[in-house]
């Protein structure tokens, strides 16, 4: 196991005692990250558009609205229809179609409610989808982006390749309304130091400009650049061309972003808070295993050792391995008591509040609110 980090800024106070495992989200943290990347935006002249597939919360995308967002992305059509019946009226559906069911339900709910929707394109077939669901649903107020594959490997059309070119062509045979480019270099995520994620936006810009450039060439003028990912949008400069940032674990951020130097731990906003319930020669268990925390070491196989940090008033552990319902905290004879509370700061903050229906929001003076996680279990 790593050698534990300064407690200091990991240590706050457990205010009260509920069934366990709970997740807790601290209100100043949340608000001051949100008033970060907000500013961060404004400063640089783009669009802000988090990706709310971090929180799954209406509270919070309101609380992003307020502060300036221009609308959210989503990461599936059921997740966009959770935000449109919670009052959003602009979203970005970032899911690669594939076929027109995929899109109806959405259609429908989006022209009911005067909801305006942009979808993504990566294949010709895509393109032909997204057709085929808006001439049955011709009220629905829609735009296509077509998405660059710009490191991760993951999906879009390569910047240098003619496959951006023909999506475009297609787009405007079907009479769709044109968005311009998405990408999200999410290999960021393994990036070394902030020099690396540096370069990794600079060449994710890079390749955005030389496909806006080539479709310029072939007519296509109106081209905005949007681009989403922590990483590059907390640890990199926003480039001067980019348009839109739709950014979302920076909302709660997670002990992933800490090691990548995105931000210190007090910036850390997402905790869950376990109970010891056994200790034996080697561990102490908590209540508190991967169906609680997932089982992700980081995103995008970053692997980072353990399972998160499980700390009290005065101690500090790795977790070292999980089942189902238990967390396994190596003690090394300096025991933690049984039954006591232990706030665990997980590796990846979207995979953990993908795992409970509601969350503590806490504010400073230990008064606390229930949140539903709103979209949780929307993965269709």
């Amino acid at each position: 196991m790593m050698e534990l980090p300064d407690l200091t800024d990991f240590s706050r106070p457990l205010y009260d005692d509920r069934p366990t495992p709970w997740l807790e989200i601290d209100k100043q943290r949340l608000d001051r990250n949100l008033m970060t990347m907000q500013h961060k935006a404004e400063r640089a002249g783009a669009r802000l558009r988090p990706h709310v597939k971090t929180h799954k919360s209406i509270a919070i995308a309101q609380r992003q609205l307020a502060l300036g967002a221009v609308g959210i992305t989503v990461a599936k059509p059921e997740e966009a229809m959770v935000f449109i019946q919670g009052g959003v009226r602009d979203l970005m559906l970032a899911y690669p179609v594939v076929t027109p069911g995929t899109l109806a339900p959405l259609l429908a709910l989006a022209a009911e409610h005067q909801a305006r929707l942009t979808l993504i394109a990566a294949s010709l077939m895509g393109v032909e989808a997204i057709a085929t669901a808006a001439q049955a649903q011709p009220d629905c107020q829609l735009a296509v982006a077509i998405k660059v594959d710009v490191g991760l490997g993951r999906v879009g059309v390569q910047a240098e390749s003619d496959d951006g070119l023909h999506l475009a062509a297609s787009i405007a045979q079907h009479q769709l309304r044109f968005a311009g480019l998405v990408a999200h270099a999410g290999h960021a995520y393994g990036a070394e130091n902030l020099s690396a994620i540096t370069a990794i936006a600079a060449h994710e810009m890079q390749q955005l400009r030389l496909l806006q450039q080539r479709l310029a060439t072939a007519g296509f003028n109106y081209c905005p650049l949007s681009v989403g990912a922590t990483p590059t949008a907390l640890g990199a400069p926003i480039a001067a061309a980019t348009d839109e940032l739709r950014p979302g674990n920076y909302a709660l951020l997670d002990l992933t972003a800490l090691r990548l130097g995105l931000c210190d731990a007090d910036a850390l906003a997402m905790t869950v808070v376990a109970r010891v319930v056994a200790t034996n020669a080697r561990y102490a268990i908590l209540d508190a295993g991967s169906k609680a925390l997932s089982s992700d070491r980081g995103p995008h196989g970053t692997n980072a050792a353990g399972f998160g940090l499980a700390v009290n008033a005065t101690q500090g552990f790795w977790i070292e391995k999980l089942s189902e319902e238990h967390a396994f905290v190596p003690h090394q004879g300096v025991i933690p008591t049984l039954g006591s509370l232990m706030r665990i700061f997980p590796n990846h903050a979207c995979a953990v509040m993908a795992q409970f229906d509601r969350a503590v929001l806490r504010d400073e003076d230990g008064q606390a609110e229930i949140i539903p996680i709103d979209a949780r279990g929307k993965f269709c």
